[in-house]
This record gives structure tokens, C-alpha cells and sequence, in this order.
């Protein structure tokens, strides 16, 4: 069951109950087991159908033009380099930062599809990130670095953005020392220490933006006529 048809059952069951006048002092509930056999209720099935044609069509919509398939690979690849390099655009254009030197972190597990040469469809980009993770600033204690090169080098990899990591050295792009802090783009969900990044929590400063990854993506597929993939060594083990 998707998201429109439960909101949809919520709106249905709040009506019928607001109209009814009984208040019940007891109730009596039955096990009813739904399965392939189950007939639909065809009122309900009508008021929902324009809906879920509605949500059908979306999905179809063509956003852009894959030149190449986008793959997501360790220790780096086109798919990871794509939507970690996206996201940090978007912070930079929506003024979301005010400075050069965040970093961005991913993680592997949580890209679930590839983006195939193409067109590319709103459903794609569903398909790769069909998580509600949202997008969170970080600002952590710069001795926090060595536990971030240890969890990359020990997984083989992560999408990550705003750094180089070779084998002997860390340098951000912005080519700034660091000092006492370090500043970071990820999700909600590694921002809590998912997929054990335990080394995001007790942060000095944590700001949800509220914003869909998801959304971001799309946003800024939808504003190019055609996505070319790219591999680099950002992360060279």
C-alpha cells in the first residue's frame, strides 16, 4: 500500500466516523485475512483509480538523458559521484552554506538503483533513492577525520564529496588547513549514525534542512538536458 492510498483510507475512516452519532462502550474486532482471493471494494477502488493514474503517469515522465549508465561502484563511481556532487551543488546554489569546505558523505547501501543510459524518468530517480532521508549540515570536531578515513578505507568506500583520500593523506578541495572543526553534508539517517557512522553523532552543531534527497536530485535532473557520468579518485586505496 503507497503513501496516496493510505492518506486516502485515513480521509475515508475519519469521515464515516465523524458522522456517526454512536458512541460504541464496546467493540468486537475480527481477524480478516487479505490476500489474492480478497475482492476489492469497487467505490473505493473508482475514488482512488484517478490518483493512482495521476501518481502512474508521473512516474513516466521523462526529466533528462542518460549518455551513460551510472553505476554505483567501490571505491568510487558514476552513480555515488553524481549525487553526492548534486546535493553539494544544490547547498551552494540554495545559499544553504556559507563557506567552501564541507565535505559530503553517502553511503553505498543507501543509492538502491542505477541511473541506465537513456531517458531518465521521475521514477528512476524514485527507484534509486526511495528512502525519505533528508539532507543534514554537520559541523564536528576536526579529530573526527581519522575515524572517517578508517570507516572509508575498512568499507572500501563511500560516495563522498569535497576531499581526497589516498592512502597516506586527507585533503579537502578547497586546499584549507583544517583547524578544530570539520563540516559536513549527509543524511538524516548517517547523521544519527546509520549504516554505523557513529562518528556524526555528538556533533557541535546539527541542522536538518527538512529537504528531501530525493528531491534534490530531481530538481536537479529536471534542470539538465543530459547527464554524463564521470569517474575520478576522489578515494584512491
Amino acid at each position: 500500500m503507497n503513501r496516496i492510498q493510505i492518506v486516502l483510507l485515513t480521509i475515508i475512516g475519519a469521515g464515516l466516523w465523524a458522522c456517526s452519532s454512536v458512541s460504541p462502550l464496546y467493540v468486537q474486532t475480527d481477524k480478516i485475512e487479505v490476500n489474492t482471493s480478497t475482492q476489492k471494494d469497487s467505490v473505493l477502488a473508482s475514488f482512488i483509480e484517478p490518483y493512482r493514474d495521476s501518481l502512474a503517469l508521473e512516474m513516466e515522465r521523462v526529466i533528462a538523458y542518460a549518455s551513460d549508465d551510472f553505476i554505483n561502484k567501490r571505491p568510487v563511481g558514476a552513480l555515488g559521484n553524481f549525487v553526492v556532487d548534486q546535493t553539494m551543488q544544490y547547498v551552494v546554489n540554495k545559499q544553504l552554506v556559507q563557506r567552501d569546505d564541507y565535505i559530503c558523505i553517502m553511503n553505498f547501501g543507501g543509492l538502491r538503483a542505477p541511473i541506465n543510459k537513456g531517458n531518465v524518468k521521475v521514477g528512476d530517480i524514485y527507484k534509486l533513492m526511495p528512502f525519505d532521508n533528508t539532507i543534514v549540515l554537520l559541523k564536528l570536531p576536526a579529530k573526527r577525520i581519522s575515524d572517517i578515513e578508517s570507516y572509508l578505507r575498512n568499507s572500501g568506500g563511500e560516495p563522498v564529496g569535497g576531499f581526497q583520500l589516498t592512502n597516506d593523506s586527507f585533503e579537502l578541495n578547497s586546499n584549507k588547513e583544517l583547524n578544530d572543526t570539520l563540516f559536513v553534508i549527509t543524511t538524516d539517517y548517517l547523521a544519527n549514525g546509520g549504516d554505523r557512522m557513529n562518528f556524526f553523532k555528538n556533533s557541535y552543531e546539527k541542522i536538518n534542512t527538512g529537504i528531501f534527497l530525493r528531491d534534490i536530485l530531481l530538481e536537479m535532473v529536471e534542470k539538465k538536458d543530459t547527464l554524463v557520468s564521470y569517474v575520478d579518485e576522489r578515494i584512491k586505496l
